[in-house]
């Protein structure tokens, strides 16, 4: 989608795009784009679609066939990139700093209780972010980008309302689930929990918005409300009041330049301090619980007090990739005797996490990844050839994204879409600052100045 090497995919137009006048955008070929669908569509649909909640989900493991695919969809990406010259020169950006996540992942694992486990599951979350960085080089051009994402939607929301309407009880929580009960009644589609599906929905509603300017305005507004209505339908109100949140946030994010820095670090210092600050500070909770707010936040701050203690234990290199919760030292220890938070799977904030697994060094490096670069890239990717409407997409679902991890561990999840689409959306931004897109424009000429950043790139 971005640089000059996709003149490459770039098709002769037929005869009746001739005879209409209209020029055909450049065009991948059949198997790039069936990679493009394959790879969305196991991120969004995972790999346990239409979990039975009746016995314990915990149980419920994909089956090894469905790592392979996985496996198998990342190569094939490696495998395009390496084959692109241009593509190779402009993924994953910026190279410098995610080269020292992955590197500071892996000596953590490396020095964990379980160096094994733990390298197993860091190469996986570097998986995951390479192939997000690769997915958007997939299309030959932005109107390619739309169709294609347009679709994907349409298959993840129509299969989610097919288990709603057809098979409830695999789609909608019910009064014998194994673990939340208390749910009973909220939709789920076919993810596991109501609140990952409040998630999921949240960001079709950005998709819809963006589809609607970029593809078709009725699907792409079709999209937005069935989304919407499935958003509300599912209870989760974090998702709930961030989606319309972000979409203000993001309106002021681009108009005033001002407000960039505050929104960013001020907005999630500022939720990070009145949530797991209620755990540390007696004062805050005070405050918190005065303004009517559950200063426990459904109990998580249980978790972070555990958390907490776990960061203090091993502050330079934490714990290892996701080699605290769900251990059987620490379910087994005694200090079940005393908190239920031994049982927990994450701290339900992903800054939180990043310091249990990888100490205060681990948590400096996200904050650089997923805070300060994508704020950098958006401040000098401004180029009038480049699209304001995919711009925008990135946006909204970067700030959701960082903002949603201050209650839940979203960073470097290895399956489902969050961490995924995430990545997407801050390599987006990245690539943007670095060259323009490939698109049709109103003249009917097919636009590609490949690699032309606005100034140097320290960072990468």
């Amino acid at each position: 989608m971005t640089g000059e090497d996709q003149t490459e995919h770039a098709q002769v137009p037929t005869d009746s795009e001739i005879a209409s006048g209209k020029p055909a955008a450049p065009r991948s070929s059949l198997v790039v784009r069936l990679l493009f669908m394959g790879v969305f569509l196991l991120y969004w649909i995972t790999l346990t679609p239409f979990t039975d909640l009746s016995v314990d989900p915990s149980t419920s493991k994909p089956p090894g066939w469905t790592q392979g695919i996985m496996v198998l969809l990342t190569l094939m990406m490696v495998a395009f990139a390496i084959s692109q010259e241009r593509v190779r020169r402009l993924v994953v950006q910026p190279r410098l700093l995610f080269a020292t996540l992955f590197f500071w992942l892996l000596l953590t694992s490396l020095l964990s209780a379980d160096p094994g486990g733990a390298l197993k599951r860091s190469i996986i979350a570097i998986m995951v972010t390479i192939s997000a960085a690769i997915f958007l080089m997939l299309p030959a051009s932005e109107e390619e980008f739309a169709r294609l994402l347009g679709k994907c939607v349409l298959i993840v929301l129509g299969l989610c309302y097919f288990g709603v309407i057809f098979v409830p009880y695999l789609a909608i929580h019910q009064p014998n689930d194994f673990l939340e009960p208390e749910h009973a009644g909220l939709w789920r589609g076919l993810y596991v929990q109501k609140n990952e599906a409040g998630g999921v929905m949240a960001m079709f509603c950005f998709f819809g918005l963006y589809l609607a300017k970029s593809w078709s305005r009725w699907i792409g507004l079709a999209i937005f409300a069935a989304s919407a209505i499935f958003l509300l339908k599912t209870g989760a109100k974090t998702s709930t009041a961030l989606m319309p949140v972000i979409l203000v946030l993001a309106f002021i994010f681009e108009r005033f330049r001002w407000s960039r820095m505050l929104i960013v670090f001020g907005g999630v210092g500022a939720i990070n301090f009145a949530t797991v600050g209620v755990t540390a500070l007696p004062a805050v909770r005070d405050f918190v619980t005065s303004l009517g707010i559950d200063a426990t936040y459904t109990a998580r701050a249980d978790i972070w007090h555990l958390a907490l203690a776990a960061i203090a234990d091993n502050p330079v290199f934490g714990h290892g990739f996701d080699s605290f919760w769900g251990t059987d030292t620490l379910v087994n220890s005694d200090l079940g005797a005393f908190t239920w938070a031994v049982k927990a799977v994450d701290s339900h904030n992903a800054y939180v996490d990043a310091m249990v697994n990888g100490g205060l060094p681990g948590l400096f490096i996200l904050i650089l990844v997923t805070l300060y670069s994508p704020l950098r890239s958006y401040s000098i990717q401004y180029d009038p050839n480049n699209s304001n409407d995919i711009s925008r997409l990135f946006l909204r679902v970067w700030l959701y994204g960082v903002f949603l991890a201050c209650l839940e561990s979203v960073f470097l999840a290895r399956s489902g879409p969050f961490w995924f689409t995430l990545s997407a959306a801050m390599f987006g931004l990245a690539y943007q600052a670095r060259c323009s897109i490939v698109r049709v424009t109103e003249s009917g000429t097919v636009h590609d100045r490949a690699f032309a950043p606005r100034r140097p790139i320290a960072m990468g």
